[in-house]
């Protein structure tokens, strides 16, 4: 691989919405945290209510993603010859993530809002960024390094593609102002829909608000 093709892996329009999208992830993560922290010490039972619900839906954008590398990325690597052990390890990662999220899982649907759970809560959380935050780093490291080479626009293509075909359909209007919620201007290229991104962004932070409150 060439410098040239190199640099333009690492800032394709595909890696760049990877990038985003761990980072929200990890962020709200961290703001879940929080907020079922301080519910665990003064109850709201609006809060968790709303705090549930986007927790809920943080789950499955994880899943949903994990799911379409599984699937389609990492399968699609593999039959262009890229680097084997890379792959294992994020296989491996994915592998030790689905374990935390089933008990992130339990700990949103054992949540009450007299605050029984919250801490519990929390600390599923906190677990679950701890483990993401090694994995997406690994997995941005791995793509634009051993992994490049068998990378390029028309995988990532398939790989939006088939992303957006299987995704819910709540993600579609979700997802595009979460994404732009984190990017820096560089990085605006990463960022799809960017019409859906402006239109619903009031949307997106009336719920982020409703859930985080003061971690908002």
């Amino acid at each position: 691989m060439t410098d040239d093709e190199r640099q333009q892996t690492v800032t394709s329009p595909g890696l760049k919405t990877m990038i985003l999208a761990h980072r929200a992830m990890l962020r709200d993560l961290d703001r879940i945290a929080r907020t079922a922290t301080a519910l665990a010490g003064a109850p709201d039972p609006d809060r968790t209510r709303h705090l549930a619900a986007y927790a809920r839906r943080l789950t499955e954008l994880i899943h949903h993603h994990h799911e379409g590398e599984d699937e389609v990325l990492w399968p699609a690597l593999r039959e262009r010859g890229a680097d084997e052990e890379a792959l294992t390890l994020l296989q491996e990662e994915h592998a030790a993530l689905e374990g935390r999220l089933d008990g992130f899982g339990r700990a949103i649907e054992a949540l009450s809002p007299d605050g029984t759970g919250a801490a519990d809560l929390a600390k599923a959380a906190t677990g679950v960024r701890e483990l993401l935050a090694v994995h997406t780093a690994d997995e941005e490291r791995e793509l634009a390094g051993r992994l490049a080479p068998a990378l390029d626009p028309k995988l990532w293509a398939r790989f939006e593609k088939s992303m957006v075909k299987s995704a819910a359909r709540w993600t579609l209007t979700f997802m595009p102002p979460w994404l732009a919620s984190v990017a820096e201007d560089s990085e605006r290229g990463g960022v799809p829909a960017k019409p859906v991104a402006a239109l619903m962004r009031s949307r997106l932070e009336r719920r982020q608000r409703a859930a985080f409150g003061e971690h908002y």
